[in-house]
């Protein structure tokens, strides 16, 4: 019976360990422009099933059309890509995991502010 319960011990570390692998560490910012974070810069953690979210807001005036504005970055359960337009603002969302702060590398997070 007692290598029974060490042998269950040392199964239920295993699979924590093998869980706490899994997970990624994001990168949080609510406003982030040309490589920089300008508002709400900070971090946060997803376990599988989750994942590091970026999305590129985009801004419409009448001259140019829809021009970027920002990028936000956060985590998020579910993540999903996905497009959203409603009046003169668009969404656009990209999911990740896996990496190290994957989601700083998507969207169009190194274009210009356009306040």
């Amino acid at each position: 019976m007692g290598k029974f319960l060490l042998m269950l011990l040392l199964l239920g570390f295993l699979l924590l360990v093998l869980v706490q692998g899994q997970a990624t560490l994001c990168m949080v910012c609510s406003i982030f422009v040309g490589n920089t974070c300008y508002e709400g810069q900070g971090n946060c953690t997803v376990e599988q099933g989750r994942g590091c979210r970026t999305r590129d807001i985009y801004v419409f005036n009448v001259r140019d059309g829809f021009s970027y504005n920002h990028t936000q970055m956060d985590c998020a359960t579910p993540c999903r890509a996905w497009k959203l337009i409603k009046g003169d603002l668009k969404v656009s969302s990209f999911c990740c995991q896996g990496r190290k702060f994957c989601n700083r590398l998507q969207g169009r997070s190194v274009a210009k502010m356009h306040y």
